[in-house]
């Protein structure tokens, strides 16, 4: 497998002069550093701007130039090749892939390629065998946009080398302009294994044909020099002059080719010639595909002739060369091509609005050029900073840009309508901030915080409600808080009520104490004070006295044998002397009393 894939490559990429007719080719050695203008090769460096030129190991090096350099992309998670198409026409464009272990890590990456805003394919790539894909596609504007997207975190993608070049109308006339076709399959029938075709100039339209002899079939090769052509599309002479045949006549040529996936629409061509010049025998088949028939064949000496197929196919498609009764020779095929359908294609790019407004941006900040291809598709592989929704058309809904390295005053992008979400944050852009944000008819959330933007918040944000926005960290930037009404006035009611309904509870609960302290203690009197009894708070919670006071009647002695007069006013003490009855002095009493009831039982002291 790797001494014919070399070889294939080795041919392919010999150096030859293309002639006057292919000078409007693009032939690009990716990461190349001088151009090769006698094989008609040049260096990528007007075609993209990111990524980095690499060389392949040097135990994987080769004789072929082009397959020693590549170009690897680190940072960002898509980017895109910009080929120039001048004319409208239908193009064929190849990209080719050889790993040869320039980062000496023996670890192949995957990734996607894509055109257009389109999938195109995933890229496997291998350590030794080199992967090309191909594909048939009218342009739609003055470029085509080819373009490698990371689909995993850690596998850069790379490209050897890109190739674009114009088709006649008149060939494949039956594919139809409305979709992409892929080649899957394109055999040189009975040429041996290493008899590749490689492109320009053995084809003229540059196409690679690879070898192939089918088992049970037989080699034959044409016992001419010359060919006429009765076919459009033209394939090298070559190709046509290897066949293969049956091995009887009434053997049926069987050919079966496999998809990746199920469901799959092909065009197939299908070439012929009479290899050998007998007038006496006659050679016919009919052309069947997936069982229906297409067209009878019956091959000319020295002519190449030529049938197509358009056919839906389900799993593996199947090719047949049914022979009738009547015919002297078997069957015989010379070359086939097989190209599959791509999915429907993006008919509307992004919004031309959001495509002005981020070529603004991109244009103004050095750290976003190269940055290109459709920022919206395909929808799983959108640019890193910016969030898509729909699509007709779709819009940019969302810019990440925080923490970038932007600098320098922010431009106008005003006609990205469909804007909800801008982080500018964590950069260094200055300048006041520009009005158009705050009219913004969908921005909700605006970070411009830790820049060095100054001035004043324009009133087209501040007075936006819809926009929460985000500015600190801009220390030149003026922007008096905005005042919470609600909050003054709450305030200014709340406190002065709370305070009135703080006092009352205090005054109620003072009040419930003094009341409920009647009956606690009663103190008796020496003498009689009239109908009713002394009372008053203890000084200690285990200490009561009681006394009958009227009628005469003596009250009991405290227990020091001494009488304490007091006041006949509720709640209130008569002290004849500095000290109480358990032998405090005044200043104590005080104390014990504030402990045990705060300052308003001192205040009822004093």
């Amino acid at each position: 497998m790797e001494t014919w894939v070399m070889l294939l490559f080795m041919v392919f990429f010999a150096q030859k002069a293309l002639s006057q007719d292919t000078m409007d080719w693009v032939r690009i050695d990716c990461g190349a550093e001088i151009t090769d203008p006698s094989g008609g090769w040049q260096t990528d460096d007007e075609f993209i701007i990111t990524g980095k030129s690499e060389q392949i190991s040097t135990s994987s090096r080769t004789s072929i130039e082009q397959l020693n350099t590549l170009r690897v992309f680190t940072t960002q998670n898509k980017n895109c090749y910009s080929l120039p198409t001048p004319s409208p026409a239908r193009y064929f464009i190849r990209a080719t892939f050889y790993y040869g272990n320039y980062d000496d890590l023996s670890n192949p990456p995957t990734f996607d390629l894509e055109f257009d805003g389109n999938k195109w394919a995933t890229v496997e790539t291998s350590l030794t065998v080199i992967t090309d894909f191909e594909l048939v596609y009218a342009n739609r504007g003055d470029n085509i946009s080819v373009c490698l997207a990371r689909t995993f975190h850690d596998q850069f993608p790379f490209i050897s080398s890109l190739e674009l070049w114009p088709l006649p109308d008149s060939m494949y006339a039956g594919m139809s302009r409305d979709l992409a076709w892929l080649k899957s399959y394109r055999y040189n029938y009975g040429a041996n294994d290493t008899n590749w075709i490689l492109g320009y100039p053995t084809d003229d339209y540059n196409r690679i044909w690879e070898p192939v002899i089918p088992a049970s079939l037989i080699p034959v090769q044409a016992d001419f020099k010359s060919l006429i052509y009765t076919t459009v599309d033209y394939p090298p002479q070559s190709a046509i002059t290897d066949a293969v045949i049956a091995q009887n006549k009434i053997d049926t040529i069987s050919l079966e080719f496999n998809f990746s996936k199920t469901d799959t629409f092909n065009h197939v061509v299908v070439y012929f010639t009479e290899v050998s010049f007998n007038i006496n025998e006659t050679r016919s088949f009919d052309f069947y595909v997936n069982d229906e028939f297409i067209v009878t064949i019956s091959p000319q000496y020295e002519n190449c002739t030529g049938a197509w197929a358009n056919s839906p196919t389900v799993g593996a498609m199947k090719v047949e060369l049914r022979p009738p009764v009547d015919s002297h020779l078997p069957p015989i095929i010379s070359a086939i091509e097989v190209y599959t359908a791509s999915d429907p294609l993006v008919n509307i790019g992004t919004s031309q609005d959001d495509l002005d407004g981020l070529e603004v941006l991109i244009s103004t900040f050095e750290q976003l050029e190269g940055w290109s291809g459709d920022p919206c598709l395909p929808n799983d592989t959108i640019w890193q900073w910016v969030n898509c929704t729909g699509n007709d058309p779709p819009r940019v809904t969302s810019l990440y840009l925080s923490g970038y390295g932007l600098n320098g005053s922010l431009p106008d992008f005003s006609q990205m309508q469909a804007l909800e979400t801008i982080n500018l944050g964590n950069n260094s852009l200055d300048g006041p901030i520009p009005e158009f944000l705050g009219l913004l008819p969908n921005l909700k959330l605006l970070n411009l915080s830790y820049n060095n933007f100054s001035g004043e918040v324009p009133q087209s944000i501040k007075k936006n409600k819809k926009i929460k926005y985000k500015i600190n960290g801009n220390p030149d930037l003026h922007h008096p808080k905005r005042k919470n009404i609600g909050l003054i006035i709450g305030l200014t009611i709340g406190i002065p009520v709370g305070l009135i309904l703080l006092f009352a509870l205090l005054y109620f609960l003072t009040r419930r104490k003094a009341v409920s302290s009647q009956g606690q203690v009663t103190i008796g009197m020496g003498m009689s004070q009239g109908n009713g009894t002394a009372q008053g708070k203890p000084q200690e919670g285990n200490v009561s006295w009681a006394g009958n006071a009227g009628n005469g009647t003596h009250a009991n002695p405290t227990p020091a044998g001494e009488n304490i007069p007091v006041s006949t006013s509720v709640g209130s003490f008569n002290h004849p002397s500095s000290e109480d009855p358990a032998g405090r002095d005044r200043e104590e009493l005080d104390e014990l009393i504030r402990l045990q009831y705060g300052n308003m039982g001192t205040r009822a002291r004093a």
